[in-house]
Order: structure tokens, then sequence, then C-alpha cells
């Protein structure tokens, strides 16, 4: 155990996040990047941040072509 302490820095507080949770800001960039690479307009895309800021759990464990859809029906 002591060895290994010294190349972990302990933890200040612990945290409930899993591994894999993803923050809104997280999700947003990852939209962004998608938006970017596709082509996709500006109002679109504010309109997807929205959706985001509303849900992100739910938004980091759907793809960013499902969000698209959304928008558009």
């Amino acid at each position: 155990m002591r060895l290994l302490s010294a190349f972990a820095p302990p933890m200040s507080q612990p945290h409930n996040r899993r591994i894999d949770d993803m923050s809104a800001e997280e999700v947003k960039e990852f939209w962004h990047g998608f938006c970017e690479r596709k082509g996709v307009d500006d109002a679109t895309r504010a309109r997807g941040d929205a959706k985001i800021e509303r849900d992100p759990n739910y938004w980091a464990d759907q793809t960013m072509v499902r969000l698209l859809d959304s928008l558009s029906s």
C-alpha cells in the first residue's frame, strides 16, 4: 500500500461520478465537434446545446445523430 501511495496523489475529496459520466460541458464539446464535422448550422447547434443543458445525463448516453434528429422533428 505504501508503495502505491507514493505514485498516486491522495484524493482531496471523494467523488460520486462514475468514470464514464460526462458533464454537460463535455457532452457539448462532443456535440460541437460533431456539428463541425457534419456542417450543422449555428442555430441548430444552439438548440442542441439547450437540450443538452436540460438533460446532460440523457444526452451523454445518446448518439449525436439522435440529438440532431430530435431537433428536426
